[in-house]
């Protein structure tokens, strides 16, 4: 029977959640299915999600978005048939549309991991014999927020405290300040984190802000599920450059990991780290995964 390899529809969701939970071994996609198939990401790039079907059989799932490969996973049962490689070359002839060139998963604003995982070593290697080269690497530390003496509500509250001393107030994002304040942090950082600022706020009312005392205006801010609605991921996060110094980001970074932990998380994966002894000292580090980007020019 041939393979047909065809856009996928919102509603056959299902079908897709069924092959990714039955190919993904580093990331559980099952709940974030909707959002990595069909939703977009930073920049006013859209998802372009494609399906590999055996007659009526659900059996590959991939998607991309402007120039990044999101994702591409085939059924176990089906793997060695050349689906996967149907799959990759729709979704490269779909990216061919945006630009010169494909690289892995480290799409701003949507990305299921900031690379493929370096266990992952099989997919590495097939995509290596495809013509993709290492670009970049990339990590993310897990921090236990669930059983950790660094996270507390006390530990928060003296975080606070020593703000306001300073001049500067920590509270929750609200709604009238939600336009305004993204628009600071896209001038002063970048469109993909004003991106998941906005996301992260209305798919959880995960945004924490600093702002001064006097003025009220935003000095800092720190985002958690943004991106992976729902898996406790943080970032991004980021203090205005005129207001570091002063701890305002240690108690954004504990107000969502607080957030993390009463939504009955038991770590909070950081995404991408910047400043790694910064998250060590404030909270500690678990554990940590590391990912590999891969990139092919297209001809």
């Amino acid at each position: 029977m041939n393979e047909v390899v065809r856009t996928l529809a919102p509603g056959e969701l299902a079908s897709a959640q069924e092959v990714l939970s039955r190919s993904c071994n580093y990331d559980n996609v099952l709940d974030i299915a909707q959002e990595k198939l069909w939703a977009p990401a930073a920049n006013g790039l859209v998802a372009e999600p494609l399906g590999a079907f055996l007659g009526e059989q659900l059996v590959g799932v991939a998607c991309s978005s402007g120039t990044w490969l999101r994702l591409l996973v085939v059924d176990p049962q089906h793997r060695g048939t050349g689906i996967g490689s149907k799959l990759l070359d729709a979704c490269e002839a779909q990216i061919a549309a945006h630009g010169s060139f494909v690289r892995t998963l480290d799409q701003p604003g949507n990305y299921l991991a900031p690379g493929i995982d370096v266990r992952n070593q099989a997919s590495i290697a097939w995509l290596a014999k495809r013509g993709y080269q290492t670009a970049a690497s990339a990590c993310n530390l897990l921090i236990n927020v669930a059983n950790n003496a660094k996270v507390s509500d006390e530990i928060f509250a003296s975080l606070c405290e020593r703000c306001e001393k300073q001049g500067y107030t920590i509270a929750r994002l609200s709604a009238e300040r939600l336009e305004s304040d993204a628009a600071i942090v896209e001038n002063a950082f970048s469109k993909g984190w004003a991106f998941e600022m906005r996301r992260a706020h209305t798919q959880s009312g995960g945004v924490h802000i600093a702002t001064q005392r006097a003025t009220q205006a935003l000095a800092g801010f720190a985002a958690h599920d943004g991106n992976n609605a729902g898996r406790g991921w943080f970032g991004p996060t980021g203090t205005l450059a005129e207001h570091r110094g002063r701890g305002l980001g240690a108690a954004l970074l504990m107000a969502c990991l607080l957030d993390v932990r009463n939504a009955g998380h038991s770590h909070c994966q950081v995404a991408w780290i910047g400043p790694r002894e910064f998250y060590d000292k404030i909270a500690g580090i678990d554990s940590e995964r590391h990912f590999t980007v891969l990139r092919k020019e297209l001809s």
